[in-house]
This record gives C-alpha cells, sequence and structure tokens, in this order.
C-alpha cells in the first residue's frame, strides 16, 4: 500500500503551466515505461489525478484559490482573510501578480499535463474496455479543467500534446484558444467520457457517466446550446441511478456524502492518500469557512468554546447574506432551517458578558450585540459543516465533498426547456428541488428570475453562484444590489468596485505565463 501511495504521488507532481520541464529521475521500482506503455500503468497514473484535484480543492482556507470566487457573488458576506480581495474585487490586490490567480492556472494545467500523457499513451495501445474507462476517466479531468479555466479566465492555452523527453525543448504556439476550438474539444472529450463510463462509479469518487453529462449540460448551457444540456439533464433523469433525498437536511448530514442524490463525491479520509498529508494526516478546512467564529464571544479557550451546538472550530470567511436569506420562505421551505445555523448558544458553563446582556448557559446570544451587527454571531451555511470527523476544536477535518449533485442537474434542466419555450418540463424540473424544500408545486409561468433565486436557494456555497451569474450577465448587477451585509461596512467594497472595474468578471492571466507565453503572442485580459 505505501509503495502504492508513495506512486500516486509521484506521477501526481510535474508539468506546471505553461513553462519548460525537467526530465524526472524515477526514484521508485516504477518505470516510466510501465506507468505510460502499460494499461496498469494508466490506470494508476488515473488515480494519481485524483489525488492532485482533492488537494487543490482542499487548500488551506488563506490560500483555498478554489472557493475564491465564492466570496464575490450576490449572496455572500465575505469577512476577512487573505482572500477577502476576491470578495471585494479590491483593485489593488485582484492582479496578475496574485498568487491565487497564478495557483489556479498552475494547478489545472499540471491536471491538463498529466491528462494529456495517458490520453497520448492510452489511444496508442490496443482498446479494450478496461482501458477506454481509464481514457474517459482522464478525458472527463480535462474536460473538467479546461472549463474551470475557461469560465475563470475567459482566454486560455489550449494543448492536448503531452510533453516527452523528445520534445521538450521544441517550440511552442502560444496564443488564446477561440472559444469554438475550446467547445469542440470540451464536447468531444465529455461525450467518450459520456460512450464510456457506467451510470455508477466502479470505486467511489470516480467519474462516472452521470457526472460527465453534469459536466456536459453545464458546458452547453454556455454554448447556448440549449438542446445538449436538456438532454443530459433527461438522461440522468431517465437512468433511474440518482433521485434526490427525501429532506434537504439528509443531502449534506454526517461525513459520508456517497448517496443516492450524489454524482461525484470527493473522498477524504485518514488513511494514507485520502487526506493532504503521508505522513500525519491533514485534512480539510471547508468545515471553517462558512459558519461565524462564534469561540471569539463564547470566550474562554477553544476547547471550552467549541461545541457541536455552534459546528465546532470555524473562521467565517463566507457567510450567507441577508438578501440570500430573504429568498427562502422561512415558514415553508425547510432548508432555511437545514442548511443554516441562525443563532449561537452560549455552551460553557459560565455567565459570558455580551455587550449590555449577560449570556447565561444554555442560552443563546442576541441576534445583535447592543444593537449593532456583530460578524461572529452571523447566520452561516452548514452544508459543509463537519461534527463527525475531527475533534471540535479542531480546524481540520475529513468530510466528503460533493462536486456534482441531481439538484443542480435539475436546475440546468428547468433553465434549458424554459429557454426552448418548454414551460411543463421547466416547471417540472424546478419543482424537484422547491417542493423537496417543502414548498408548494409551482403553477404559474416560469421565468428566469424564478431558476436564479432556486438556484441560490438551492446551490448556494457549492462552489458555482459567480459562474452561474457571468454565463447570464448579470453578475455585476447582483453584486451591485445585494453582495455584503449592510451592516457590516467593510464587506460592501465589492458593490463599488466591480461596477467600477467591469474586467473583474474575469480574472488576469497570471504575470508569470505571460513572460513565459510571450505578451506578442498572448496578451493579458483587457483592464489588467
Amino acid at each position: 500500500m505505501k509503495k502504492y501511495i508513495a506512486l500516486l504521488l509521484l506521477v501526481a507532481v510535474g508539468f506546471s503551466s505553461c513553462t519548460d520541464f525537467l526530465v524526472e529521475e524515477n526514484k521508485t521500482q516504477y518505470s516510466q515505461e510501465y506507468i505510460f506503455e502499460s494499461e496498469d500503468g494508466l490506470a494508476l497514473a488515473t488515480s494519481a489525478l485524483y489525488v492532485l484535484h482533492r488537494n487543490y480543492l482542499g487548500e488551506d482556507q488563506e490560500s483555498n484559490t478554489s472557493w475564491a470566487v465564492e466570496r464575490g457573488t450576490d449572496i455572500v458576506m465575505t469577512n476577512g482573510g487573505t482572500g477577502n480581495f476576491y470578495g471585494i474585487y479590491d483593485p489593488n490586490h485582484l492582479k496578475p501578480s496574485a498568487a491565487q490567480v497564478s495557483r489556479m492556472w498552475t494547478l489545472m494545467y499540471q491536471i491538463i499535463g498529466r491528462c494529456n500523457e495517458i490520453i497520448a499513451a492510452g489511444e496508442a495501445m490496443e482498446q479494450t474496455d478496461e482501458l477506454k474507462v481509464i481514457l474517459a476517466e482522464a478525458k472527463a479531468f480535462r474536460a473538467q479543467s479546461y472549463f474551470l479555466l475557461l469560465r475563470t479566465y475567459d482566454r486560455i492555452w489550449l494543448n492536448t500534446e503531452p510533453v516527452t523527453w523528445e520534445n521538450v525543448n521544441d517550440k511552442r504556439e502560444y496564443r488564446p484558444a477561440t472559444q469554438d476550438e475550446v467547445f469542440d474539444l470540451l464536447y468531444s472529450d465529455l461525450r467518450y467520457a459520456v460512450e464510456n463510463l457506467d451510470w455508477l462509479s466502479y470505486q467511489p469518487g470516480r467519474f462516472n457517466q452521470a457526472a460527465a453529462r453534469s459536466i456536459l449540460a453545464k458546458v452547453a448551457l454556455w454554448k447556448k446550446d440549449w438542446q445538449t444540456a436538456l438532454n443530459q439533464a433527461d438522461s440522468i433523469e431517465l437512468s433511474g441511478q440518482y433521485r434526490l433525498l427525501d429532506s434537504p437536511k439528509k443531502v449534506f448530514e454526517g461525513a459520508d456524502l456517497n448517496h443516492s442524490e450524489a454524482l461525484m463525491v470527493v473522498q477524504w479520509s485518514e488513511n494514507p492518500g485520502g487526506n493532504l498529508s503521508t505522513a500525519t494526516p491533514q485534512g480539510h478546512q471547508l468545515s471553517t469557512l462558512f459558519i461565524s467564529m462564534s469561540r471569539r464571544p463564547i470566550g474562554g479557550s477553544n476547547k471550552e468554546a467549541c461545541s457541536v451546538e455552534n459546528w465546532g472550530y470555524t473562521f467565517g470567511r463566507m457567510l450567507p447574506n441577508p438578501y440570500l436569506l430573504s429568498l427562502y420562505d422561512q415558514k415553508k421551505d425547510a432548508r432555511f432551517n437545514d442548511w443554516f445555523i441562525h443563532r449561537y448558544k452560549n455552551t460553557r458553563d459560565v455567565d459570558v458578558e455580551y455587550g449590555k446582556v449577560v449570556v447565561k448557559p444554555g442560552e443563546y446570544f442576541p441576534e445583535t450585540k447592543d444593537g449593532k451587527v456583530d460578524q461572529d454571531i452571523l447566520p452561516g451555511c452548514t452544508k459543509h459543516g463537519d461534527v463527525d470527523t475531527r475533534e471540535l476544536f479542531a480546524s481540520r477535518g475529513y468530510k466528503d465533498f460533493i462536486l456534482y449533485r441531481l439538484a443542480d442537474v435539475y436546475i440546468m434542466g428547468a433553465e434549458a426547456a424554459y429557454r426552448l419555450g418548454d414551460q411543463t418540463k421547466a416547471k417540472e424540473y424546478f419543482n424537484k428541488t422547491y417542493t423537496r424544500a417543502g414548498n408548494a408545486a409551482f403553477t404559474g409561468t416560469l421565468t428566469l428570475q424564478h431558476i436564479i433565486d432556486e438556484e441560490a436557494r438551492e446551490m448556494c456555497f457549492e462552489n458555482d453562484r459567480w459562474y452561474f451569474l457571468k454565463r447570464l450577465g448579470l453578475l455585476i448587477d447582483q453584486v451591485r444590489k445585494y453582495a455584503g451585509n449592510e451592516g457590516w461596512e467593510a464587506s460592501l467594497a465589492g458593490r463599488t468596485n466591480l461596477p467600477a472595474n467591469p474586467h473583474f468578471v474575469r480574472w488576469p492571466i497570471p504575470e508569470e505565463e505571460i513572460i513565459n507565453m510571450g505578451a506578442d503572442n498572448f496578451p493579458q485580459n483587457v483592464g489588467y
């Protein structure tokens, strides 16, 4: 097992963005020939892609690139930390030299580079059913990575050639790919994945046909190919392999999220290869990001202040804002209570002075501190909350993360049907999540605004809202109107910074990549 994990980590390193590469000296019994000239070797190389991707999603809260865009939406109050400038669109920090701008680009091209190597090697072998599954996984990863880059930066370098010792020093053509070129590759890779993957993963956490179709549906929406998007939603629905759980609360309950609503789940555990370290287990910090830091007003040590009732140790970097909470029918919609904590309890056995009041043991803190907003007792989203896999006073845990979910497919299906003028099917898909939450079925004329609001209610804090609003051309307007919390002035800067800097709807190309590729070949995004 240790040798297997060591190999995964070995093949997970290398390939970094658009720069040149060094020939790796192999330190294990596994040769380059074994990895890229045998089906078993390619299977191991593909497994390493999951390691790379999990480590990317699990970056520490201060540097987490994958969640940086989550801060800058209409439904979030961004609240301090190194990445806060993404939430308030600070022009002094959102620039080509920003570390997070480089990190996403570099890590995605690292994954893409490994995918290119696996695909090229696999396509040169005799095609077996098992090999086709390996290729399908690699192509799904490549599509997923390029799609993230396209949505974030708008202009990307498209490359499908593997880097070998024979071509490492060859001159490369660096130019921004056209939208058609990118979409052609995404469609090709994802359709191959759909054709060669089973509906259910052969191992938890692996790509399957449903996950590939979910990505293809989202790609099609970006391309305004409504029929393809609807076809993917219909196929997943008609497969009979997935179903919504009977209550919102169950979707994110516990640590193991491999259930009938989850199309693909990023697996975490304390076992070797299941976390960010092969030495001392090191989990992710997602459980800390979305719930207020109530331990501060509670006082005492972290061990004394952190409790199950308040969801343990938290940082409170991204919190649900009043606009998001206003979208729920608080009396009918179960999500309002199932997915949010609204009040925090004094769980110590001593009185706590809080402004002008004293909060006794077992009592809840008032909603404001002397009539003013207190960032440490604001409502939090508990979707990623974790009281199962960590000590309550620890900052790291091992709760799984749902990457693709059936509810999102239904919302995409509702939009695609709406765009095609099919009100009956649009409402059918819309009502799946809407009524599951306890609301009466919607029977009127469905509008795009209904879908926008349901996407916020259902998919909040699942890392897609920024891209969703950007695709619709509504990001600037929604941020201007609703971002932040009016009671916490520091969270409102995005309302003016984004409209004043409309180029912030895309990230800058990393500074070092412009240097590597040449500004004449690959100019910086306009505005930076």
